[in-house]
């Protein structure tokens, strides 16, 4: 059933229900949305007041999202602080690492397990050798066992004085201790070189190369 409505010079029909009387016909036949007390519509207000009541409803039904998003922000929070708080604390200089030594030979000098050795090329006595080498800082070569294997094979066909001299009937190296090695020391001079893969001795005063050695020291 429908009802006839006049609206300033025109005239519509409104369908009957039960909230004709709370609308009014449009001018081309429909029935418009009732107003609200502000003049806004009424679907409008409803429409609101549920994106109102939208996000209470869906942190209530989401306990476990809403729980993990709240640590997330804290989170962010904190570390927000920790960033402002190391950038504006005092920044203290760097104190450049002490440089660690280096231990080494000098120019012209063959190292091995810490020790220095020097080949001459020019030739003196036993003592004019002794006293050459005290001013390179080191002795006439005092040798290890690995130490004689080094120079023998360093020697080529050159025989050199060595720090190992006759003192009555034994050998004494220059630092005072016994001689004590596997390898021979043929004649028995004062003074004792390098030959071959073994050792001679000879008269101090005869003129040949030498070797010296020292402890390797910081470069």
């Amino acid at each position: 059933m429908a009802t006839w409505h006049k609206q300033g010079d025109a005239t519509c029909e409104c369908a009957v229900s039960e909230d004709v009387e709370n609308g009014f016909c449009s001018s081309a036949g429909s029935v418009r949305e009732p107003l609200g007390p502000q003049g806004t519509s009424a679907t409008g207000n409803e429409h609101k007041r549920i994106l109102r009541r939208f996000p209470g409803e869906w942190f209530s039904s989401h306990p476990v999202l809403t729980a993990v998003l709240i640590l997330l922000l804290l989170v962010l929070v904190l570390a927000l602080g920790v960033a402002l708080a190391v950038q504006s604390a005092p920044q203290v200089p760097v104190t450049p690492a002490t440089p660690q030594l280096v231990l080494g030979c000098p120019h012209g000098w063959v190292g091995s397990n810490g020790v220095c050795y020097y080949l001459s090329r020019d030739s003196r006595s036993w003592e004019q050798a002794q006293e050459r080498c005290s001013e390179l800082g080191a002795s006439l070569a005092i040798l290890k066992d690995e130490a004689m294997d080094l120079l023998f094979r360093l020697r080529g066909n050159v025989d050199y004085w060595i720090g190992l001299r006759r003192r009555g009937e034994r050998l004494h190296w220059g630092d005072g201790s016994s001689y004590s090695s596997r390898v021979p020391v043929l004649g028995n001079s004062q003074c004792v070189y390098l030959a071959d893969d073994k050792f001679r001795s000879e008269m101090c005063s005869n003129e040949r190369p030498y070797v010296c050695s020292k402890a390797q020291a910081a470069l």
